[in-house]
């Protein structure tokens, strides 16, 4: 029988703004735990987190760091997630397979952008939640104040667990308010009347619990303990904590927090494809494997690692494990436990686990690892659709194959970052949450020796016709040899938006023979494709092929093609021709205070709102803008909310351009091709 370290292993991820001092925590509870000798420091690169040649370079964390540590017989897995915006996906990744987020929020700064970002997928996820105030050495550190808006901003259920000795340069430690007979004398009558507060949350979930407690009685540790976790699973209690993380004042409380009250894997719930209801797990490890894989590096040396958690079972180096989505076996070769950029080589993992594997290509983020093809696959998170987009093309001839197979594989490791090849346009495309995670992807493409220029994409304009219009064409060449005839008589007019091209045979007496009429349709189509005004494709156009003439012969097929070819360009240029624009729908949420900002943009953009919803102290505003108009929209939205902001765009229809902006167009179409 397999030992079962289960009930030891907890799992949490540190979340919050950019800069409020995860990476730093994570160092401090690493040092704690004897995992490392020194506390690393972010600004020279020597951090066990931050290792990646990108975060080194600009001093802050651009993916997730999977840490671990061990503190008072438990093994503590620790996700250092980024906090920027723009790699808001690894932080989906890391809280989609932990029980506690641990969310830091700056003593001087207070709730910021990100620690809405941070608590709103947690709740999303189900985890449980902290908070920690850190900083609090900061000269400008706020304790009380930033205690009061936590509680404004996410309930009453935010309770200090913890109080300051001191602030700023006169930090000294904290007190643990479940601990009275460590509480300083100075500290008394405000730590009594929170400690009674704390503990009323805690226990008020046990009716006889509370009524010892009321009575004067002292509830043994193991109790607390007991009750704490659930309180702390049901979010019927958010507790906060402070620390000072770089002069270690704080970390050993915060470790003794997480030891003693973060669930356990046994409060592991997972969502399953196909099932409206959540799934829980034996921590038997002899049961049924069950595992999901919540993240991939793409490295230019190691090549592709996958990390996953472990839910029930066990999986060995060695094994054959079974993805649940395809039923496909996939082997694993070798078993890692990570600690930053070193991994250590382990046998075996059982439920609760956090390991690391190599170079096995048929892994996605999010597929779910099984024992057999009859296993349910969990649910893959519902990472954010990417918006800002670039075109890219090789620096250097030759590339195209390099190029194409190693964005590839950064889209493997990020399900934010995608690529496509626009069929319209022949543009390579690729797609991030920002301008900064764009900037990351390229310098990783750069590492790997090959450099791109990049440039807005095309929009995917399209020509048609607003009018009717009558054409004869001949085709006529004879200079030497087997001379060339074909001529050809078609009329056109539009169609609906959307229904394309049609072709109508309307030839009577065989004036041109069946051969040649296909011969015609195929030039029409041919020029279609390439476009008559611009290189944009004619759509939405009726062509009646009524008359023409053909030579016994000097007809061939070649001349009918050229023939068609000729007729519906003269027939476009005389049917009043226009170009269709995409238009889109825009979502944008935004805190209210920027509704005004929003909706004034969007009308100087030639959209029109078409409704406005609320969800809580959140504006959605929903309109429909030309997609020319918000290519660079990212920008905008974080410079007026701050980053405050999100937003979702999905395409709707074509509409026809306005004439001033399509002369424009026109004339940039042309200055392209000559």
């Amino acid at each position: 029988m397999t030992e079962n370290n289960a009930q030891k292993i907890r799992n949490v991820a540190l979340v919050g703004h950019s800069g409020n001092g995860k990476t730093m925590l994570s160092e401090a509870m690493l040092l704690k735990g004897g995992e490392i000798n020194r506390l690393g420091r972010i600004s020279d690169g020597t951090t066990a987190s931050d290792f990646d040649a990108d975060e080194k370079e600009g001093q802050k964390s651009v993916h997730s760091s999977v840490l671990h540590t061990t503190w008072k017989g438990r093994d503590i897995n620790i996700i250092d997630t980024p906090g920027a915006a723009d790699y808001v996906g690894e932080v989906y990744g890391a809280l989609s397979v932990v029980e506690l987020a641990v969310i830091t929020v700056n003593a001087a700064s207070g709730i910021e952008v990100g620690t809405r970002k941070a608590w709103d997928l947690a709740q999303q996820q189900g985890c449980a939640c902290m908070f920690v105030i850190t900083r609090m050495d900061a000269d400008n550190a706020q304790y009380d104040e930033v205690v009061a808006s936590l509680r404004e901003n996410f309930g009453s259920a935010c309770t200090p667990l913890m109080l300051p000795v001191g602030s700023g340069s006169s930090f000294s430690g904290v007190v643990n308010l479940l601990h009275p007979d460590d509480i300083p004398s100075n500290l008394a009558d405000t730590a009594e009347e929170l400690r009674g507060v704390l503990m009323e949350s805690v226990i008020s979930g046990d009716d006889a619990l509370l009524e010892r407690y009321l009575e004067g009685e002292t509830i043994p540790q193991e109790e607390l303990e007991r009750v704490f976790v659930q309180v702390l699973v049901d979010r019927s209690i958010v507790p906060i904590l402070c620390c000072a993380a770089e002069s270690d004042q704080g970390i050993t409380e915060i470790m003794d927090f997480i030891a003693s009250y973060a669930p356990s894997p046994d409060y592991a719930t997972k969502e399953v494809s196909g099932d409206s209801g959540t799934e829980a797990h034996s921590l038997d490890p002899e049961g049924p494997l069950k595992g999901q894989v919540f993240k991939i590096i793409s490295d230019e040396f190691v090549g592709k690692v996958s990390f996953f958690r472990v839910y029930s079972g066990l999986v060995r180096a060695g094994d054959t494990v079974t993805l649940a989505h395809s039923g496909r076996p996939v082997k694993i070769p070798k078993l890692f436990r990570p600690q930053g950029k070193d991994q250590r080589e382990v046998n075996e993992a059982g439920p609760g686990a956090v390991v690391a594997t190599a170079k096995v290509e048929e892994f996605r983020v999010g597929d779910t690892l099984a024992a057999s093809k009859d296993q349910k696959p969990f649910v893959v998170p519902r990472y954010p659709i990417p918006m800002v987009s670039r075109s890219v093309e090789p620096k250097s001839r030759g590339d195209e194959a390099k190029i194409s197979e190693n964005l590839r594989r950064l889209a493997e490791a990020d399900p934010t970052f995608q690529v496509e090849m626009n069929s319209q346009t022949k543009e390579l495309v690729i797609l991030g949450i920002g301008e900064q995670h764009i900037g990351l992807m390229l310098n990783r493409l750069k590492r790997r020796g090959v450099e791109v220029t990049t440039k807005l994409p095309k929009i995917a304009y399209r020509e048609t016709i607003s009018s009717k219009a009558d054409i004869r064409y001949r085709h006529k060449k004879q200079t030497g040899g087997a001379g060339q005839f074909a001529e050809c008589a078609i009329r056109v007019e539009p169609t609906p938006r959307g229904t394309g091209y049609e072709f109508v045979d309307k030839i009577f007496g065989g004036v041109i023979s069946q051969p040649f009429r296909q011969s015609v349709d195929k030039g029409i189509q041919d020029k279609m494709a390439e476009g008559v005004l611009t290189d944009y494709p004619v759509v939405d156009i009726k062509v009646e092929l009524y008359d023409g003439k053909e030579h016994p012969v000097d007809s061939k097929d070649i001349a009918f093609q050229i023939a068609g070819r000729e007729a519906i360009k003269e027939a476009v240029q005389q049917a009043i021709p226009v170009l269709l624009e995409p238009i889109v729908k825009l979502e944008v949420t935004v805190p209210s205070k920027y509704m005004g900002d929003i909706t004034g943009d969007i009308s100087s953009r030639r959209g029109r709102v078409s409704g406005i919803d609320s969800i809580g102290n959140l504006q959605v505003v929903q309109s429909e803008v030309p997609l020319a108009e918000v290519q660079q929209y990212s920008a905008f939205l974080q410079s007026v909310t701050g980053g405050e902001g999100s937003y979702a765009i999905e395409f709707l229809r074509y509409e026809v351009l306005p004439q001033h902006l399509m002369q424009t167009v026109v004339t940039a179409a042309k200055t392209a091709e000559s």
